[in-house]
C-alpha cells in the first residue's frame, strides 16, 4: 500500500504565509485551499481534510500538489478563457 500524500513539510514562514491569506482573503475559494494545505501540514490524511473542507479527495490533492510545486501562487485561480463574469 503507497504511503499518504501529504504536502511538504512546511516552514514557520510557510505556515505564517497561509495562515495570514486565510485570515484576510476575501476569497473563499483561496481561503479553503489554504485550509486544505494547513491541515494536511498538521499531519490530516487526504480523506479527513477532504471531509472537513467538503473537498473530493482528488480535488484535495490536487490543490495539495499545485502547493508543492508553485507555492501560494499554485493556489490561486488561474485565467479562463470565454467572456468575463458580468459584474
Amino acid at each position: 500500500m503507497p504511503a499518504p500524500r501529504r504536502v511538504h513539510e512546511l516552514s514557520e514562514a510557510e505556515v505564517s504565509e497561509l495562515d495570514h491569506i486565510y485570515r484576510t482573503t476575501n476569497s473563499s475559494d483561496m481561503r479553503t485551499r489554504c485550509q486544505a494545505v494547513l491541515l494536511s501540514n498538521e499531519g490530516y490524511s487526504t480523506p479527513e481534510v477532504a471531509k472537513l473542507v467538503r473537498f473530493s479527495e482528488d480535488t484535495v490533492l490536487y490543490w495539495i500538489d499545485r502547493y508543492d510545486v508553485e507555492g501560494v501562487a499554485g493556489l490561486e485561480d488561474r485565467p479562463r478563457s470565454g467572456r468575463p463574469p458580468k459584474s
